[in-house]
């Protein structure tokens, strides 16, 4: 079918359409100031909103895997779309949000949006490349894609201060409400690309969808490994989303243009992590990119639990960087490895994984941000992605090293890489 003149420009068209879904999925408005909108403006405590948050995660553990099943079954661009759905009702409730339980019933709506659309979009751009015989170019495009989301998030925060500040907090929800509808209509606008195994997950039921696609991540040492330490990092990672406004605040900027424009360099830094992480990946390996991400990170979180002053905001740029670099690495390692009729499946795992970490996390966060301070509080991710990284970096590289098949690099790379590892650091 990808020989089909029509049906190839489609597929070529998913391309730009997924730039455009990513964008348009994280140009909200509302995002620089969430945290005020429900500590300021609504009267929640900061580790009451981490542990609804918690809650979210909790959800989203329970709920990837089914839902990236629902994308192998039923269709990835479907399942996006429905997720752009859900997310419009998890919008408007949040929107409306004066108690604890309506907040909640906004945080479990989009609990089942986000998961509908994570590893659903990933698995129909790899499927995509995969049908016009590109699918060596995975990094790039996820790479641009996960850009795309960091500068969608960068020109709505741009935004978002200066309007919440003529407006309300709420006027800018409403906005998101729009734009994420949009997102909706765009994926509708994707065409299902074709993969190996469609006609038996179509036939096969629901429940052994899920299972096989379990199975298969577990018994691949590698990639079950690699899943759990990309969740470890990329929890310890994102959780500083929680403390980047309670920081501006602490260091005495109020909401408005500056309390935005503070923001927006980390977003931009994000991008350039995920657009350059491809090239990085080709020239050293997965193993020098994970390394040099803990490493940096640890170093990021000290400075900003050590400098008492607003120049401690200088870290986050890097923070974001870091995690933004972590995406594309992950699911490419994921995607060259699962049977196509279970790669949404399998990629949901990831995302599983993250949630799976943040949970825990991003309560203890938000308990010894107000009880200590926001210092304490990267001390804690700083010492979390530590702990991490120890326990699953080792296990990840003697697995991947046995297995010695890594596309990317080159075998000699891996020979110095293991040299390298053997003299310490």
């Amino acid at each position: 079918m990808a020989g089909n003149p029509m049906f190839s420009r489609g597929l070529e068209r998913n391309i730009l359409l997924f730039y455009v879904f990513r964008f348009l999925r994280e140009a909200q408005v509302w995002m620089p100031v969430w945290v005020v909108f429900l500590t300021l403006d609504q009267g929640f405590t900061l580790a009451e909103v981490t542990a609804a948050d918690g809650l979210f995660f909790l959800a989203v553990v329970l709920l990837e895997v089914p839902t990236g099943a629902v994308a192998d079954r039923w269709g990835r661009s479907r399942s996006v779309a429905l997720g752009s759905l859900a997310m419009v009702f998890a919008l408007t409730a949040f929107a409306f949000t004066t108690s604890f339980p309506i907040l909640l019933l906004s945080f479990g709506i989009w609990a089942v949006a986000v998961t509908l659309m994570s590893g659903a979009d990933l698995a129909l751009l790899y499927d995509t490349l995969k049908a016009l015989g590109r699918e060596h170019e995975y990094e790039r495009h996820a790479g641009r894609g996960e850009a795309a989301l960091w500068i969608g998030a960068a020109a709505a925060t741009l935004l978002g201060g200066p309007l919440a500040a003529m407006t309300s907090v709420q006027f800018t929800i409403f906005c998101g409400v729009g734009v994420t509808a949009l997102s909706g209509l765009i994926a509708f606008a994707m065409v299902e690309a074709p993969h190996k195994g469609q006609e038996k997950t179509a036939g096969e039921s629901y429940l052994r969808t899920v299972t096989t696609g379990l199975r298969f991540a577990w018994n691949d040492r590698p990639m079950r490994w690699l899943v759990l330490l990309g969740g470890a990092i990329g929890a310890s990672l994102s959780a500083a989303m929680y403390l980047v406004q309670p920081l501006l605040l602490d260091r005495g900027v109020k909401v408005g243009v500056l309390f935005s424009s503070l923001q927006v360099p980390q977003l931009l830094l994000g991008a350039v992590g995920a657009l350059f992480v491809a090239a990085l990946l080709r020239k050293a390996g997965e193993v020098a990119v994970v390394t040099g991400v803990v490493v940096a990170g640890v170093a990021a979180y000290a400075g900003l639990a050590t400098v008492p002053t607003l120049a401690a905001f200088a870290f986050i740029p890097v923070i974001a960087m870091l995690e933004s670099a972590m995406m594309p690495l992950t699911t490419g390692y994921v995607n060259r490895r699962a049977p196509s009729d279970q790669r949404a499946t399998i990629l949901s795992l990831e995302s599983l994984s993250r949630g799976l970490f943040i949970a825990p996390l991003g309560p203890v966060v938000g308990a010894v941000a107000d009880a200590r301070g926001v210092e304490w509080a990267f001390g804690t991710l700083g010492v979390a992605l530590s702990i991490g990284a120890l326990i699953f970096a080792p296990l990840w590289f003697r697995a991947h090293w046995r297995r010695g098949d890594d596309p990317l690099v080159p075998p000699q790379a891996v020979s110095v890489a293991l040299g390298a590892a053997a003299d310490g650091p």
